[in-house]
């Protein structure tokens, strides 16, 4: 009950069901995928697209 609880602390988008439910299904395994996502949604930070590029090719130096 406790990771119920703080769950909807994290994320009080979760209704007290869906969060027992999310919970609850992680322990026997595996969560549901439309609970999943919401909380990836929130939980998730988004990545900086400046610091996600990478280099291809190496430029000239003069």
């Amino acid at each position: 009950m406790q990771a119920v609880c703080t769950l909807r602390q994290k994320l009080p988008v979760l209704s007290p069901a869906q969060a027992l439910e999310y919970v609850s299904a992680l322990l026997d395994g595996d969560a549901p995928a439309h609970l999943a996502a919401v909380v990836a949604e929130q939980l998730v930070e988004p990545i900086n697209p400046v610091l996600a590029v990478k280099t291809i090719r190496q430029g000239k130096l003069s």
